[in-house]
């Protein structure tokens, strides 16, 4: 356990929400000379480092007279210091289109590509200091595949979308670029500041935390197996749906609202987003694979990942790279009757679906859309002063729900561009399989198409894909 100092920095309440697992991102590029790709990469590396040179750290066990169970981010221990920040990896006779075409993994198989391609594993000792994050040039005949392996605690989709974006920039230049990333402890200080709740009245956050670890198969008796576990359990299900459906859809969703207050004053939402209605329309295709059971289950729950940094007023700075998350959950037990059945007949005959699954993703989605709404300046703050008050800081972890959902849509990865030698990427994928039912919406491409990983059961995958309203959404 590290004792802090001036080297070290608390992470900060939302920081310590997160599970302590990495992600991976994997960056494609298409090339004509992949030596000099990795030359840019290596090169852009250096002047990132140098001008964040927190990346280089690690996430540690600490003490903190007032919080158990606390980490903190510090310099690297000798283990860490072995990785290299940057490995340059030869596949001579492997091709990045070929990879580029692989969408639908068994967990297996994606266990055994970040084995040959990330930096990191899923998941490595929660005891230990552990890297913050790491990189993988993996060199083939026809371009790279850049692998990037982050640490959760430490960084949310968002902030490592703000890590790409400065490396694009350094591969890009000679000259270090001028970025507002640096104050980024600063702003981790802040988080944990009592001055940021404004003394916030009381709020009961249990709907959307938990004192169990948020992936059970990481729990300190588990977590050396857990990435074989269930690599045997879930298969990755990679799947497009056009933004052609998602805007007709969203359409057809506003057009059937209710234009009336409903018993306990609840109005519908003035707009609902393409996300709103293809998470709720994916959920609705789940459901109705698992049968019955799921689709009569009362406390059947969708839980969205929500970015909360614009949510605050004034918003927090979009290029902070800490983690800046809450959970929303909608249960259907809890939701309100949005929909006005009077309007949903038509709609649904003009879409080509039933009126009955209109009706359920229309006011699945808006109850979603009113749910986010409420997360605001003062929700966000007494959420922050919530977690600051509780002792132990490891009994304070999001909660999933029957599905869950994370988007990076947002981030713009297929716009960075890293220089003559690198130029923008041609693909991006992303590999987690430690929690089912677990949906990420990745960046959008240039077709701007909505791209949807799934993590399930793969007898499940086969049920879902014979599933007609799924099968319609595809079209």
């Amino acid at each position: 356990m590290t004792l802090p100092d001036l080297s070290s920095q608390i992470l900060s309440p939302l920081d310590h929400t997160l599970p302590k697992v990495y992600f991976t991102f994997y960056l494609s590029f298409l090339l004509q000379d992949p030596k000099r790709g990795a030359e840019s990469i290596q090169k852009g590396l250096t002047t990132l480092i140098k001008l964040i040179p927190f990346l280089a750290k690690d996430v540690a066990p600490s003490y903190d007279e007032n919080h158990d169970n606390v980490h903190c981010i510090q310099p690297p221990s000798a283990a860490s210091q072995a990785i290299p920040m940057l490995q340059i990896r030869h596949h001579p006779t492997q091709h990045v289109r070929m990879m580029m075409d692989t969408a639908t993994c068994t967990g297996v198989e994606d266990l055994r590509f970040s084995e040959r391609y990330a930096p990191l594993p899923a998941v490595m000792d929660p005891e230990e200091s552990q890297p913050i994050l790491r990189f993988v040039a993996n060199v083939m005949a026809d371009g790279i595949i850049l692998s990037l392996s982050f640490n959760h605690k430490a960084n949310d989709g968002t902030g490592i979308g703000n890590v790409l974006e400065v490396l694009s920039m350094c591969c890009r230049s000679d000259l270090p670029p001028l970025v507002p990333h640096q104050n980024d402890l600063q702003l981790r200080r802040q988080l944990a500041s009592p001055n940021i709740t404004l003394k916030q009245p009381w709020r009961d956050f249990s709907e959307g935390y938990t004192t169990e670890e948020t992936f059970h198969c990481i729990e300190k008796d588990r977590w050396s197996t857990a990435r074989e576990t269930m690599a045997s359990e879930l298969d990755t299900f990679r799947f497009k749906f056009s933004n052609q459906k998602a805007k007709m859809l969203k359409r057809a969703c506003m057009s059937v609202l209710s234009q009336t207050k409903g018993g306990s004053n609840t109005g519908p939402p003035e707009f609902m987003s393409c996300y709103d209605v293809m998470t709720a329309l994916l959920t609705v295709c789940l459901q109705q694979s698992e049968g019955p059971e799921a689709e009569e289950k009362e406390d059947y729950t969708v839980a969205h990942v929500a970015n909360v940094r614009a949510r605050m007023d004034p918003p927090y700075p979009g290029h902070y790279m800490g983690d800046m998350v809450t959970m929303v959950l909608v249960s259907e037990s809890k939701s309100a009757d949005l929909v006005d059945t009077k309007k949903t007949s038509a709609a649904a005959k003009e879409l080509g679906i039933r009126e009955d699954e209109l009706l359920q993703i229309a006011n699945m989605a808006a109850n979603m859309r009113q749910k986010l709404l409420g997360v605001d300046d003062q929700y966000i703050r007494s959420l922050l002063d919530h977690l600051q008050q509780q002792r132990d800081w490891s009994q304070m972890n999001i909660k999933g729900g029957d599905v869950s959902y994370s988007s990076i849509r947002h981030l713009k990865v297929y716009d960075f561009d890293f220089g003559p030698n690198l130029g923008k990427i041609a693909d991006f994928r992303l590999y987690f399989g430690l929690l089912d039912m677990f949906c990420l919406v990745l960046p959008a491409g240039p077709g701007n198409d909505w791209d949807m990983q799934l993590s399930l059961d793969p007898d499940f995958q086969q049920v879902l894909m014979k599933n007609r309203l799924f099968r319609w959404a595809l079209k």
